[in-house]
């Protein structure tokens, strides 16, 4: 292999990025794929060389070696367009390029590909978002608290950050300003700034949500991911929308989809990191080589070694429960039937006195279900698709939070025989609050044979954002209101002898910043107050779970 170390790349504004590239033994030129990353290009990319390709790996811009100010998100397209454009003017560069990463490294593809450079023949985004409003920054409006604060104070450039060792991530959790936060970490976070200040889907979020950017894409691309990644949501919905509206027909028909049992850091794992996650086992299927899967793609469209994929149903998707693959057609599956399991109960839907029920039949004269959310006593998070970094997550027993008094629990009867749900969940939601805002987040969960409350989706949706994320708009007090929270994608077979179950409540501390219960900007330092909350399913608000059921 030959290296060429620190190549400095200009920029069409004449900044310049540090880029590595590595090369094969022989006289090229290459296929080549290009990675560009905020976590430092050393040592990034080699194991694609011993497949015979050359590959370039660049800091963003002001990181590293890199010139420039590092501003997250919002230099990618430019950057990654000019990229592309020089990797195919260097000799080693046979102009058949691809690319490849995962999160961040993700995150930077659809940008780069928008250019529609004629040497891009594809992509292969792995465990990423899309719209960052609602999936990384903030989940549907809900400000991420423990992601947002880690990854920033993480990843920022700043001359005077320490290490990060002389405080406890719970401590900054709790603190309910960012001049706090700055004050106990000893620097301050732009970023951290601009999504505070930013705090709608205004013309700053515009300009770096990927939505818009798909219609521009016009290579095919493999999204892979994993159903316990923070990041699953997003690598589904841009799959879906390329393969409905990009560019061209090579684009539109050429889109994949692979979605394992994983999380965001165990996605590349091999052996027990990849056949387990959470409290569940998912056996030997689960483990299988990604890389190797990637370079399936890329050699079909960068090498034209086709070996069988062009045979293969576009999409792949890990079945939880049944633990196996299946192979669709597309995502979400079109034959899937939705069905409305209704909200019931006598008025009091918990895990102390008992659930209230879910099924197929419309309710009649039913009272609501009232719980208090108080915001500086928050509902912990307990697993789920959730930032990497937490202790506790993927799939997890919820009966610890169920003595709790801030929720509405709800399960269906025993099931006769195996459910799959497969596709996107949803809940259409009557309520009422005497707060001009707060939160709702609903965990879809699975009440195991011997008892575990098991969560295997979660949705969540700050309510001043019922209607717009661009225009925020307070509650009426003690109104009945309805709102629609996605629970995600979901792909998981429930066994003869479970049920299904939903956990209504309005927290998640530290996945989610806690809303004060009023309409403010979060780390604001608005003083919070309890809101007392109604769960309503009668005739005239017929609250449902949405499933999308496939036969199997």
């Amino acid at each position: 292999m030959k290296a060429l170390i620190a190549q400095m790349v200009p920029m069409s504004d004449g900044v310049r990025l540090a880029t590595d590239v590595l090369l094969p033994d022989g006289p090229g030129p290459f296929p080549t794929l290009l990675l560009r990353t905020p976590y430092h290009r050393a040592g990034g990319g080699a194991n694609y060389v011993s497949d015979g390709y050359a590959v370039a790996i660049q800091d963003c811009r002001g990181k590293f070696d890199s010139e420039g100010h590092f501003r997250p998100l919002l230099d990618e397209q430019r950057d990654g367009i000019d990229f592309v454009a020089w990797a195919a003017e260097q000799s080693w560069c046979n102009e058949r390029i691809g690319l490849i990463g995962a999160s961040y490294l993700g995150f930077v593809q659809a940008p780069a590909a928008s250019g529609q450079h004629e040497a891009l023949k594809c992509m292969v985004p792995q465990v990423c978002s899309a719209s960052f409003f609602r999936q990384w920054a903030r989940y549907n409006g809900c400000p991420a608290l423990y992601n947002g604060l880690y990854w920033n104070l993480c990843n920022d450039v700043v001359a005077t950050r320490p290490r990060l060792t002389h405080f406890d991530w719970d401590e900054i959790c709790r603190l309910r300003t960012l001049e706090e936060v700055f004050a106990r970490v000893g620097f301050e976070s732009e970023t951290l700034r601009l999504w505070r200040e930013h705090d709608s889907e205004d013309e700053y979020w515009r300009s770096v949500d990927q939505y818009p950017l798909h219609e521009k894409i016009s290579v095919p691309g493999f999204h892979m991911g994993g159903w316990w990644d923070h990041h699953h949501d997003g690598q589904c919905e841009t799959y879906r929308n390329i393969r409905a509206g990009g560019a061209t027909s090579a684009a539109r028909e050429g889109q994949r989809l692979m979605m394992g049992p994983w999380g965001h850091s165990t996605f590349g794992a091999r052996g027990d990191a990849h056949r387990s996650y959470g409290q569940w086992e998912f056996g030997p299927d689960a483990d299988v080589s990604c890389h190797a899967d990637a370079m399936r793609f890329l050699n079909l469209h960068l090498r034209d070694h086709d070996d069988g994929i062009t045979d293969e149903p576009p999409v792949r998707v890990f079945l939880m429960g049944a633990n196996r693959w299946l192979g669709l057609q597309d995502w979400p599956p079109r034959d899937a039937e939705e069905q409305s399991w209704y909200l019931h109960s006598a008025g009091h839907a918990d895990g102390r006195r008992g659930p209230g029920g879910l099924s197929p039949e419309t309710p009649c004269d039913e009272p609501a279900d009232s719980f208090v959310y108080d915001p500086e006593d928050p509902m912990p998070t307990l697993g789920g698709p959730i930032y990497q970094v937490f202790e506790v997550k993927g799939p997890i027993d919820q009966r610890p939070i169920l003595n709790r008094s801030d929720l509405a629990y709800y399960r269906g009867e025993v099931l006769a025989e195996p459910m799959a749900i497969v596709g996107q969940v949803g809940l259409d939601l009557w309520m009422a609050s005497d707060a001009e805002d707060t939160d709702i987040v609903a965990r879809l969960c699975v009440v195991e044979a011997g008892g575990s409350v098991t969560n295997i989706g979660v949705g969540s949706l700050r309510l001043k954002y019922r209607e717009s994320f661009a225009e925020p708009k307070a509650l009426e007090p003690d109104t009945p209101t309805q709102v629609h929270v996605d629970l995600g994608h979901i792909a998981c077979e429930l066994p003869a002898g479970s049920r299904v179950a939903l956990i209504v409540t309005s927290s998640s501390y530290p996945r989610i910043l806690p809303n004060p219960n009023v309409v403010a900007s979060p780390w604001s330092g608005a003083e919070p107050r309890k809101a007392t909350q109604h769960i309503m399913h009668d005739a005239a608000h017929p609250s449902r779970l949405l499933l999308p059921v496939l036969a199997m």
